[in-house]
Parts: structure tokens; C-alpha cells; sequence
């Protein structure tokens, strides 16, 4: 379904706009209010000083392993037969 009408579109943006306002800052939050789980991973965050909005982490040795392995699956991963030299 196309939607040709400006209006209803400018409509469509502005609803996809506050679900994702509602699900940051209303839904988000009480589910980790009241979920155990979601708490203690917070604290267990906390407590090792994650900067969790930080988009990637390079001194998180877990992070340079899995790093390392993804680089070498995208570099050695096998072409097939008529790519070999």
C-alpha cells in the first residue's frame, strides 16, 4: 500500500516517532524496573564500568576476540573452486 497523501504520511512518521519515544523511555524502563534479570545485569555493568552507550569497545578483551574472528571469517572465507589461485 502506497500512501500518495502527505498528510498521511507526515502522519505515519510522527506515530513511528512516538513508539519509538514510548518504547525508550516509558516501556524500557519499567520492564527493567521490574525485571530481576535486567537489574542485575545493570549492576553487574555498573560495576565493571561499560560505557553501554558506546557504539564499539576496543580495551573489552571479549570484544578484540570476537573482532579478530569476525575479521578472518570475512578474510579467509572460502570463494569455491573457480576463485582459487
Amino acid at each position: 500500500m502506497r500512501m500518495n497523501n502527505p498528510l498521511a504520511r507526515w502522519g505515519a512518521l510522527l506515530a513511528g516517532l512516538a513508539l519509538i519515544w514510548l518504547f525508550m523511555f516509558q516501556a524500557g524502563p519499567a520492564l527493567t524496573q521490574h525485571s530481576s534479570a535486567f537489574r542485575q545485569y545493570a549492576a553487574h555493568v555498573d560495576e565493571l564500568g561499560f560505557n553501554t552507550g558506546a557504539i564499539y569497545y576496543t580495551d573489552v578483551e571479549i570484544v578484540a576476540e570476537g573482532d579478530l574472528g569476525y575479521r578472518t571469517t570475512v578474510e579467509y572465507t572460502p570463494r569455491g573452486p573457480a576463485l582459487i589461485n
